[in-house]
């Protein structure tokens, strides 16, 4: 008896729909891109009940011919491809001819088209694949699609959809990738509890659509230019961090399209300057030849291939480090009240008031400067870290140190090698004025109508982690031989891995034989010895994976580590030495952020402070 069926059109047509429909989402993808692929540059889509009962996409695009709508609705039915050539330049979003017969095989579809040049319109309406009315109409230029209940002829995918409310927001979600990708088009989306609307000017209107008016205040411009692919768009201030990556987008010839790698990439650049589970914002548009990219690689149309990824990812390191090498040196500007409260804040938070009330009667102005049993000691030769001494048993907490005179702080110059424009040496020893400490954790100086409050501890940290950093990528790390050698439990890939990049685990200080086809450690650098091998190794291969990253980059979070260990801590009175020696090394940071991301200095302006106390 025979065992293989034939299966009827009805069951591979929900078979095929399962891959490019799984929610309403998946409809107002592909019914949006259709849109866009017709050339429309003002689209609507309104959806209620969290698009589960009703979605509706109206676009002023070239239209459909009264002959081809019957075979819109067939499988595999395009205009936007017509050879097997075709598939390796294809511009358009989409290509496969699955879109709306498998729309229409999992719901009730009514649309109404006309195309440029015809008189009247046609309307036809599908449910369950089935054609069950076609007439003519008056419409104006355009398609208008309409889509009601989902699966709901078929239960054993209907229980798989989720609340109206996450439906929905993954409908939002998706909005806002479609006009972040297409920032000249104006597209129009409602639903019962939501309204974006983008006017298609440009990227930065589309910006200011999705995430509000602050959006172009905290992120900076990039443009890359070569003969054969343009990288451009914008990314996120650190300060500027998110909880997610929901506020990433990758844009390649015009199609939304999610790359972890270079997600990842883009975070190892920030990772200096992140704070722990934060990831940066980024807008990024990548043009380059079609056949250089492919995009056939699933029918989701989400993901593609790149013809050549390790050099695009080069490319965005160098773009977006580049960026950030300026940025980072930037003081974290208050700019309003709000701006204290808001360092890190999120889309669904309440704003944080803030108590003014920074003198009370139980508060008092100490006017001498704080007794030291010693002056301090800094980093000298070849030391790595500085030592500070304890200060006086009589410091008091949450006190206000002033010293008896204005001291003038000498600034050395910066001799970083790296480019920076006008943020270079900010703090000028001519005008610079040290003002004291408040709260025996922030140094306070003046220059000129700018006030700026100082980290102790994060400048410190952000000092002593430079140097190890610059230990590592000098190829000079301390290093520390192991009692007993440690023994790799390894896969084939990881091994191969290891005797690939042998070179960069002894530019990191780790030394590894090979006994009878096994990897030992022999020698770690100092500062990982007490770490977790069991927990650092993974973390060691999964960032060597990715060419081109620094030797420091590979043991960050350790280096970091040390260097917060060994800053000195908030709530300790400083000398006036002490204070001088962290003052003068600020010029010569790589980053006004702490390597967990936090800042080293705020810079208030005289002007918002008078408008604290009314005068303006």
């Amino acid at each position: 008896m025979a065992k293989i069926n034939v299966l009827d059109s009805s069951v591979f047509n929900l078979i095929s729909a399962g891959e490019v429909v799984d929610k309403p989402m998946s409809v107002v993808k592909e019914l949006v891109e259709n849109s866009i692929d017709a050339g429309a540059d003002s689209i609507e889509i309104e959806i209620k009940n969290g698009g589960i009962d009703y979605i509706r996409v109206i676009d002023n695009g070239c239209g459909i011919e009264k002959d081809d709508i019957r075979k819109a609705f067939m499988p595999h039915a395009t205009s936007k491809i017509h050879s097997v050539e075709d598939l390796n330049s294809i511009l358009t979003l989409g290509f496969r001819g699955e879109a709306l017969a498998s729309i229409a095989a999992v719901a009730k579809v009514t649309l109404t088209t006309m195309a440029d040049g015809n008189e009247l319109g046609t309307t036809v309406v599908y449910d369950g694949g089935v054609l069950v009315s076609e007439y003519e109409c008056g419409c104006p230029k355009g398609t208008c699609i309409t889509v009601e209940n989902i699966f709901e002829k078929i239960p054993a995918r209907q229980k798989y959809l989720r609340a109206p409310s996450s439906e929905e927001a993954d409908i939002s979600n998706l909005i806002t990738r479609l006009i972040l990708s297409n920032p000249g088009i104006s597209i129009k989306f409602t639903s019962e509890t939501k309204k974006i609307f983008s006017s298609g000017e440009n990227e930065k209107s589309a910006m200011i659509a999705v995430y509000g008016n602050e959006i172009l205040s905290n992120m900076e411009e990039v443009s890359l230019i070569m003969p054969d692919i343009t990288i451009r768009g914008f990314i996120g201030k650190p300060s500027y961090s998110k909880h997610s990556r929901n506020y990433q987008t990758l844009v390649v010839n015009g199609r939304y399209v999610k790359n972890e790698d270079i997600s990842y990439m883009v975070y190892l650049c920030y990772k200096d300057y992140l704070m722990t589970r934060q990831y940066p914002t980024f807008v990024l548009y990548i043009d380059l030849p079609a056949d250089m990219v492919d995009v056939n690689v699933h029918p989701s149309k989400m993901d593609v291939k790149f013809v050549q990824f390790d050099r695009v990812k080069k490319l965005i390191r160098s773009l977006v480090t580049s960026k950030l090498n300026n940025i980072a040196l930037e003081p974290k500007t208050v700019e309003n009240i709000a701006d204290i409260s808001q360092q890190n804040t999120y889309e669904n938070e309440d704003r944080v008031t803030v108590d003014l009330s920074l003198l009370n009667n139980k508060r008092e102005l100490r006017e001498t400067r704080a007794s030291y049993g010693a002056v301090a000691t800094f980093p000298q030769n070849n030391r790595v870290y500085g030592d500070f001494r304890k200060a006086s048993e009589n410091a008091q907490d949450n006190k206000i140190s002033v010293p008896n005179d204005a001291v003038k702080s000498s600034v050395f110059k910066n001799d970083r090698k790296t480019a920076i424009t006008a943020t270079e040496n900010f703090l000028n020893e001519e005008t610079l004025i040290t003002v004291g400490t408040l709260f025996s954790t922030y140094i306070i100086v003046q220059q000129g109508d700018y006030c700026y409050l100082i980290d102790q501890h994060a400048a410190h940290e952000r000092m002593l982690y430079d140097k190890l950093v610059k230990q590592i990528n000098d190829g000079k790390p301390m290093v520390q031989d192991l009692l007993f050698p440690y023994t790799l439990d390894l896969t084939y890939d990881e091994s191969e891995l290891i005797d690939k990049n042998l070179s960069v685990f002894k530019e990191c200080g780790f030394e590894i034989v090979k006994n009878d086809g096994k990897y030992e450690i022999t020698a770690v650098p100092s500062i990982v010895s007490e770490m977790s091998f069991f927990q650092f190794i993974p973390m060691f291969f999964d960032a060597i994976k990715l060419n081109g990253i620094t030797s420091a980059a590979l043991i960050k979070d350790i280096l970091a580590q040390s260097a917060c260990k060994a800053a000195v801590k908030g709530d300790r009175l400083l000398s006036m030495d002490e204070i001088d020696y962290l003052i003068k090394g600020i010029n010569s940071l790589d980053a006004l952020l702490c390597p967990h991301g936090r800042p080293i200095v705020i810079k208030l302006g005289k002007t918002e402070i008078d408008k604290w106390f009314k005068r303006k």
